[in-house]
């Protein structure tokens, strides 16, 4: 009799352990907070490219004026760093086509400003879609328009 005490008191601590273990491990993420949740994916973070600045000359009503021109790319596609230095040549040259063709008058109107920026968006991801640039570009910001 004694011998079955002694083993029922041993299976009945065996059981409870068990039991305890197995609700702390299917409890834990509620139990033990968010140590042991699944990470939540992390959203691509917008990143900025600055182009180097150039200077691109503009028919005037009496004169040629020549605009100083540095702006950034926006963009959270993941290699937009490695295409983006692919195709400045391509950029470049579409942004110095779009600024030749403006007259100064334009370009000097401060409210122009976001329309401009609109348009060169526009223009770039045509351009790099065209030439099989598979990058996003989100916003071109001018950082520096000056006009001389």
């Amino acid at each position: 009799m004694s011998f079955i005490k002694k083993h029922a008191k041993t299976a009945v601590i065996a059981l409870t352990c068990s039991g305890a273990a197995f609700y702390l491990g299917w409890q834990s993420p509620q139990l033990l907070g968010e140590r042991f949740e699944h990470p939540k994916a992390a959203t691509a973070a917008a990143n900025f490219y600055p182009l180097e600045r150039f200077i691109i000359s503009v028919p005037g009503e009496e004169y040629q004026h020549y605009v100083l021109l540095e702006l950034a790319l926006k963009s959270s596609s993941a290699n937009a760093k490695h295409l983006l230095s692919q195709a400045d040549p391509l950029v470049r040259n579409s942004l110095m086509k779009m600024f030749a063709g403006k007259q100064v008058q334009e370009l000097n109107q401060p409210d122009n400003l976001e329309q401009l920026q609109t348009e060169a968006k526009g223009l770039l991801t045509q351009v790099l879609k065209e030439n099989q640039f598979a990058v996003q570009i989100d916003d071109v910001l001018f950082t520096r328009l000056v006009i001389q």
